[in-house]
């Protein structure tokens, strides 16, 4: 089930609809989110009919209930298809940004933000694991953290797979792993296995990650929706900028030492133009 099979459920059954049922059907088939993000309620009100109304509408289109709908809508974002809302255009972005932000720093709040910063300087090594669209976001995170504490890993590889790794991991380690939604197949697979190693795991990752993360010992869950065609990746980018400085601020004197020590390197080694 995709969103645009919404609506093309709501143009093979408009001609049989009741006016009332065509007013909400009319707000769904242009922006088919209501769905996901609305109650029957809300959408009786906005549309000025009644929960019935609602209620009718969604068997219509074949569905038991509400929940049912949401779930395949909920499926279908899942796989990280793209797809616009039909007034994409006219949508507040930053407002869904804003929300998207606000949703994700209390999931990062919820993680026991100072403990997690601990738990990252004290690890013996700490491996970043991230594919697909979760790569970029790996990267970031590692580039970040390897500025205030050593050995600090991105994994696989180029032309490695993972099990090159994860092969000694132990209770001494931490695992951060970051998947996006079209999660890479057997990501959930890597989690228990990490978790089995004794290693602290950590998950970072948007809403559909949940069940994939359930093994691990934190999750973060940072929304990505976005009314436009493609996810944004704001939100989990700007987590990985709280928790590398949170790092920062725990790793202390040391912290410090690393960050000039690879200022310095960088100076010796002429890596880095001037500003």
């Amino acid at each position: 089930m995709s969103t645009p099979d919404v609506r093309g459920r709501i143009d093979a059954v408009w001609e049989r609809l009741s006016p009332a049922e065509r007013r909400v059907a009319a707000m769904i088939r242009h922006d088919p989110e209501l769905l996901l993000v609305g109650t029957s309620a809300q959408l009786a009100t906005e549309s000025g009919t009644s929960k019935a109304t609602v209620s009718r509408l969604v068997r219509s289109l074949g569905f038991q209930d509400a929940a049912e709908v949401r779930q395949n809508l909920m499926s279908a974002r899942g796989t990280g298809l793209p797809w616009a809302a039909e007034d994409a255009a006219h949508v507040d972005q930053r407002a869904v940004e804003a929300r998207n932000l606000d949703a994700a720093f209390a999931s990062l709040a919820r993680a026991d933000r100072p403990r997690l910063a601990r738990r990252i300087v004290r690890a013996r090594r700490v491996l970043v694991f991230g594919e697909r669209g979760a790569y970029p976001i790996a990267l970031q995170l590692r580039a970040q953290l390897a500025q205030v504490r050593p050995d600090v890993r991105v994994g696989p590889a180029p032309g490695q797979r993972l099990g090159e790794e994860v092969a000694d991991l132990d209770r001494r380690d931490l695992v951060v792993i970051v998947t996006v939604r079209r999660h890479a197949a057997g990501v959930d697979r890597v989690v228990r296995h990490c978790v089995g190693t004794g290693a602290d795991v950590v998950v970072i990752g948007d809403p559909t990650a949940a069940v994939i993360a359930a093994p691990a010992t934190t999750a973060v869950l940072c929304p990505v929706d976005s009314p436009s065609a493609f996810d944004s990746l704001a939100a989990l980018f700007a987590v990985v900028a709280a928790i590398t400085n949170d790092v920062y601020e725990a790793s202390g004197p040391s912290g410090r030492t690393r960050v000039e020590a690879v200022a310095s390197a960088y100076d010796t080694l002429g890596e880095l133009a001037g500003p």
